[in-house]
């Protein structure tokens, strides 16, 4: 059973899929703010297509909020 945050259960009232994979990099993130994990992974987690988590990815990337450091890690930069 997941436990989620008010803030979280109310964003995810807005059944977006881009929330939803923003809540999962928020979520799953370490304390350098690096990810782990795949489009395919991060999709199926977020139970949302590759393409919809390659579209955040990409627009999060051209906003400085996200960097690839390499396959499968990728780092946060302005949380």
């Amino acid at each position: 059973m997941k436990t989620e945050s008010d803030i979280e259960a109310y964003l995810l009232t807005s059944d977006s899929k881009a929330v939803k994979v923003l809540l999962w990099l928020l979520k799953n993130r370490d304390k350098e703010n690096v990810v782990n994990g795949t489009l395919d992974s991060i999709a199926l987690d977020c139970s949302v297509t590759k393409m919809t988590v390659n579209r955040v990815f990409k627009r999060l990337y051209s906003e400085k909020f996200l960097v690839k450091l390499r396959n499968s890690q990728y780092q946060l930069k302005r949380v």
